[in-house]
């Protein structure tokens, strides 16, 4: 779909058309092939080797056509919002005035390019084109924008906190039904209020600029936090009169959610009335008594054309860049040797040992951007087990200690409700048992299990989504592959010294998300060890041909992800 705004058809005047470079990283691709689109219908252009120059000022684009000999200039800036591609284009005079503010979108570069060309075509602005045909003498009448094909819509600029951001949810999930609508630009549709004399801040006052643009309806919108709650109140009004059409509610615990809320329910919601009210016909309007405008002043850059999305994301729109977790732990540990040859070794069981966990990630670009930057963080996590009694089948106890850490860095790539990741870390698991008591001839004070102190790096994958119309619901999963490079006490010279082993972990979470950033969650974990115990000959302290490490841990904890 294209948005387009025409300002009026005039005669092309003598002269080529020159192509300046276009902004965006494809501008320059872009950029050719509307050249060459140019061309291909009989348009004389300056070639691109020529024209190299970039200028801001009415007075420097008048010098540079006029170095070019060009009655027409054109540029345009080409960027990607949720994956289409989106041209804003716009048409000056040999003056150096812009006649024409063009907008076109499509999911490949190579329609977009084609798109810009029909628009310029139709403009009548192309020099031979033979759409230009209006008499000189006497005042222009101002032309009605061509019929539409589809139902056209303004969406009006919404009210209240977060308004920029709700609208723009608004504007996608229009542009996402299947079927079709015409988005007409809002600030073409105030221009022509403004010509017109309208008040379109008095009731009814959209209805002449309305159907002058052949405009059928209106969107409009409230937003609101109450509560910690986001609402708002999106309605469709008619073009033809100021009779409200149909209204929808919307809420979600975050401003970011409810954008995401309405553009997935707001084509659903308005379609069968949108279809109600039809295609519209242009009407004939008679020129304003004023005298003519004065040409236009010249904009910056950042303001030629708006679009219909926020060009900065505010906070509340960018990624989460802190994620932090408290909760409580069960741990289940078993440890078994395979092939103990002479029945020397004790296998080991914990039951349950409870403990506490903390993770932390942060994304300090996040702070600052919704891009790259805010892409790249810190991977932390840290438990440890409340100090315990470990029992020997004799009744002997022996004090016990466990915990486990991680840092590293980690990469996510955020797309609609997904957020999957990878990470990279350096971490330490740990399992002590002590020894009973200071030593006693005749009495082992040994628990006769090795102690383990498990270093490795860690390389890990995993992702999060959120479930349902509010995203309120939340399940996380990852997998990781741990790199062992040594196994602490059970690789000592009374145990194994030849001890080689690798490990993995699995994690799964649910969740529910509260308002303010809040979570609450529950998980289930798994690490495993695999041990290769490599007794040495002759003479080894102990046979065994290798061992098995398992631990199961269960978490139950409170979340702020912000």
């Amino acid at each position: 779909m294209s948005l387009a705004s025409s300002a009026g058809v005039a005669s092309a005047q003598g002269g080529a058309v020159a192509v300046l470079p276009f902004q965006g990283s494809p501008g320059a691709k872009v950029r050719q092939n509307v050249q060459k689109g140019l061309d291909a219908r009989g348009i004389e252009v300056v070639p691109l080797g020529q024209v190299n120059a970039v200028v801001t000022k009415t007075k420097g684009y008048a010098k540079q056509a006029a170095e070019l000999n060009a009655s027409a200039l054109v540029r345009a800036r080409i960027r990607r919002v949720e994956g289409r591609w989106i041209a804003d284009t716009e048409v000056r005079n040999d003056k150096g005035q812009r006649v024409e503010k063009l907008r076109a979108s499509s999911s490949s570069l190579g329609r977009l390019s084609n798109r810009i060309v029909s628009q310029l075509m139709q403009t009548g602005r192309m020099p031979g084109a033979a759409a230009a045909a209006k008499p000189e003498p006497g005042p222009e009448p101002e032309a009605a924008p061509p019929a539409p094909k589809e139902p056209r819509l303004v969406v009006r600029p919404f009210k209240g906190p977060q308004a920029a951001k709700i609208r723009g949810g608004a504007v996608r999930g229009l542009l996402d039904e299947d079927e079709k609508v015409e988005l007409y630009p809002n600030d073409t549709f105030v221009e022509k209020a403004k010509s017109l004399g309208a008040d379109l801040a008095t009731d009814g006052g959209h209805v002449a600029p309305a159907k002058a643009l052949a405009v059928s309806g209106l969107i409009e919108g409230d937003v609101q936090r109450e509560d910690g709650v986001w609402s708002a109140y999106v309605r469709l009004v008619d073009g033809e009169s100021s009779k409200v059409v149909s209204q929808h509610f919307y809420d979600a615990s975050t401003s970011t959610a409810l954008a995401k809320v309405v553009r997935a329910r707001i084509g659903s919601d308005f379609r069968k009335d949108i279809k109600r009210l039809g295609v519209a016909a242009p009407a004939v309007v008679p020129p304003a008594p004023e005298a003519p405008p004065p040409p236009p002043a010249e904009e910056p850059v950042a303001k030629q054309a708006e679009p219909e999305e926020a060009r900065v994301k505010p906070r509340e729109e960018r990624p989460a860049a802190v994620d932090i977790e408290v909760a409580f732990r069960m741990v289940h540990r078993n440890l078994q040797y395979n092939d103990d040859i002479y029945n020397a070794l004790r296998d080991y069981t914990l039951e349950l040992g409870p403990g506490m966990g903390l993770k932390f990630q942060y994304y300090p670009g996040a702070h600052f951007t919704a891009g790259v930057g805010a892409q790249f963080g810190i991977d932390f996590e840290w438990e440890s087990l409340f100090k315990f009694e470990s029992t020997r089948a004799d009744g002997q106890t022996f004090p016990t200690e466990s915990q486990q850490f991680l840092v590293g860095l980690r990469w996510r790539y955020p797309t609609g409700r997904w957020e999957p990741s990878v990470a990279l870390d350096y971490g330490v698991h740990t399992f002590e048992i002590g020894v009973s008591g200071p030593p006693v001839a005749g009495e082992d004070n040994t628990s006769g299990v090795p102690g383990v102190r498990y270093q490795f790096v860690r390389l890990a994958g995993g992702f999060r989504v959120g479930i349902g119309a509010k995203e309120r619901f939340i399940v996380g999963a990852s997998i990781g592959f741990r790199g062992v490079f040594s196994l602490g006490g059970i690789e000592s010279s009374i145990w194994f010294p030849e001890a080689k082993g690798n490990g993995m972990d699995a994690m799964l979470m649910i969740g529910f998300a509260l308002p303010k950033g809040f979570e609450i969650r529950l998980g289930g974990d798994y690490r495993r060890y695999w041990l290769d115990l490599n007794p040495v000959p002759p003479d080894p302290p102990y046979v065994a041909g290798g061992a098995l490490d398992q631990y199961w841990g269960g978490s139950a904890g409170v979340a702020w992800r912000w």
